[in-house]
């Protein structure tokens, strides 16, 4: 018997209580289908019809789930546990997937490129751009929708962060001199007004710089976030 290989891409969507949105995120997912690509769902046991949606989507969707969790990364955790695609991409609500690099995404894998970073579209008008530098132990510099994570490089999100594990999760690989590659690709549409940038959240980068960059980093991220503060508010002076 013929081995089954694993796919390239495992698209991992975590949801609760947003069947709507749950549905419109797998109809932009299905058109790319192939056996290169797995859809995982992770739901937090939704009582909206969510249960519903999923029996009825069969076997579009490689695997899903419908439990309680702890929050939004220990629901990724979850999905990270029995994905099989050598990459991970993260589609939540509010996103649409417009592409997949196959080509180049293959290339990655024989190169064994841990981080692969494409372009996301912000609310279809602006284009986020990724970017490696110093500032990515500052920021958020890499966009979620738009990273490709090699599945054995993964290093899990802490659920301890309610709303920046995943930046924490980026700092880990760098950290951990994990290696990257830049692609010019736009592979999402991400609806903006998500959580990451409350002021929770602005506390949670800098534990996370602290604790993975040190002391020194933590004040340059405190300046940074300084500096793009009092720029959104001269710009709100002058409209």
């Amino acid at each position: 018997m013929a081995k089954v290989m694993d796919p390239l891409v495992t698209i991992l969507v975590v949801v609760f209580r947003d069947r709507d949105e749950l549905l419109k995120i797998v109809q932009s997912v299905i058109p790319f289908l192939r056996s290169e690509l797995e859809i995982v769902v992770v739901d937090g046991f939704s009582q909206d019809g969510t249960v519903e949606v999923l029996e009825e989507l069969g076997d579009r969707v490689a695997y899903w789930v419908s439990e309680p969790d702890r929050g939004i990364y220990d629901a990724m955790n979850k999905g990270l546990r029995v994905s099989r695609g050598t990459y991970i991409l993260h589609l939540n609500a509010g996103d649409r997937l417009l592409e997949v690099p196959w080509d180049d995404l293959r290339r990655c894998a024989a190169d064994r490129i841990d981080v692969v970073c494409c372009r996301v579209l912000l609310d279809s008008r602006e284009k986020f751009v990724c970017r490696t530098s110093l500032l990515s132990k500052l920021d958020n510099t890499w966009h979620h929708q738009g990273t490709f994570y090699r599945r054995a490089a993964h290093l899990g999100y802490d659920a301890s962060y309610r709303m920046a594990a995943d930046f924490d999760h980026n700092q880990r690989l760098l950290r951990n001199g994990c290696t990257i590659r830049d692609l010019p690709a736009i592979v999402a549409d991400h609806e903006g007004g998500g959580i990451s940038m409350l002021e929770t959240g602005h506390k949670e980068i800098y534990r996370s710089v602290r604790a993975n960059f040190g002391p020194l980093y933590l004040q340059l991220s405190r300046l940074r976030f300084g500096l793009l503060d009092l720029r959104r508010w001269l710009r709100a002076k002058v409209q």
